[in-house]
């Protein structure tokens, strides 16, 4: 898990979005049939929200302005 992380650190910020884009629909089924593994991930979210200051509405305009350059590219 190390390798993979120092892997990803390495990547540009393009390339690391382009990545996570690539992967989050098998983290989205992964998660979607168990409730335990969503709600880790929410908290994981919410943690990071909290760091930067961050509320739900925000973090929600946030993902949907991912979504829409998702939909470009």
């Amino acid at each position: 898990m190390e390798e993979l992380k120092e892997k990803f650190y390495d990547l540009s910020d393009k390339e690391k979005l382009e990545f996570a884009r690539a992967i989050m629909p098998e983290i989205c089924q992964l998660v979607k049939g168990n409730p335990e593994q969503m709600q880790k991930m929410m908290s994981s979210c919410m943690d990071m929200m909290g760091e930067e200051e961050m509320d739900m509405s925000q973090m929600m305009q946030m993902m949907g302005n991912m979504n829409m350059m998702g939909e470009d590219n």
